[in-house]
């Protein structure tokens, strides 16, 4: 039997998911050591010194939040794959229990779906004003004459001394790294926004209506098939952050 073919499976290809995965690694390892400054050497700089880590620890949980978005994600593509594959073309002469599992099924992609876009928005929304942050860090520290430690790895006991004021321009400096995370946060956001409309207007181009009118399975499961496939090179790429950095990464490591 011929399937129509979907307008809008372009929706998948908005997201890159290697390429989050790389850009979110490298800026977790940026960002992470500046949450463990130490600074022994004056009592008088560790105001400010705590309100630096405050700022770097709430970025590290938008990461944070970021990975678990892409974890819940993958949790969704298990589903669609179950929906595609079973559900795919409406009969009437489905059971009762076979029609309540594939609604239970839409249902739960439904909901975490909302709770992928809602982790994806705050974490763009968060990354937003990065730039103006970080030159607020740089003025506030650039007459600041004291001596910082910062832990090399949280693996290893080394510690890296260096002037509190050049933690403003060390920061800085990473702001092209976070742009990119930003766009491709934003990317993942757009990607989320799309899943949900289609799920508002049972359009058949992520998941099947319920009323079987449109199963384009031979176009949308590979799709999926593909996306889930994506999502564990990502876990691949991320979980050397996540082994390293258990302590920090709670959220996304307990997934």
């Amino acid at each position: 039997m011929a399937y129509p073919t979907s307008p809008t499976v372009h929706g998948f290809e908005v997201l890159d998911l290697s390429g989050l995965a790389r850009v979110t690694s490298k800026t977790f390892e940026r960002l992470a050591p500046y949450s463990l400054i130490q600074c022994p050497s004056s009592p008088e700089a560790r105001q400010t010194i705590k309100k630096i880590i405050n700022k770097i620890q709430a970025y590290i949980e938008a990461i944070d939040m970021s990975i678990h978005a892409i974890h819940i994600t993958y949790q969704m593509s298990k589903i669609a794959q179950a929906l595609w594959t079973n559900t795919i073309l409406f009969d009437e002469k489905q059971t009762l229990a076979e029609r309540t599992r594939r609604q239970k099924h839409s249902e739960d992609f439904a909901i975490l779906a909302d709770e992928a876009l809602k982790k994806a928005q705050k974490t763009t929304t968060m990354f937003k004003q990065v730039q103006q942050e970080f030159y607020k860090i740089a003025a506030l520290t650039k007459d600041m004459d004291c001596t910082i430690e910062i832990p090399v790895d949280p693996t290893l006991p080394e510690l890296i001394k260096k002037p509190l004021k050049d933690i403003g321009p060390d920061l800085v400096s990473n702001l092209n790294l976070l742009a990119e995370f930003t766009h491709r946060s934003s990317d993942l956001t757009t990607w989320c926004v799309w899943i949900k409309s289609s799920i508002i207007t049972a359009d058949g181009t992520v998941i099947p209506p319920q009323d079987g009118s449109f199963a384009d399975v031979n176009t949308i499961r590979p799709k999926w098939d593909r996306f889930r496939a994506d999502c564990l090179i990502y876990h691949s790429i991320i979980s050397e952050i996540l082994d390293r950095y258990d302590s920090i990464l709670s959220r996304s490591s307990d997934v």
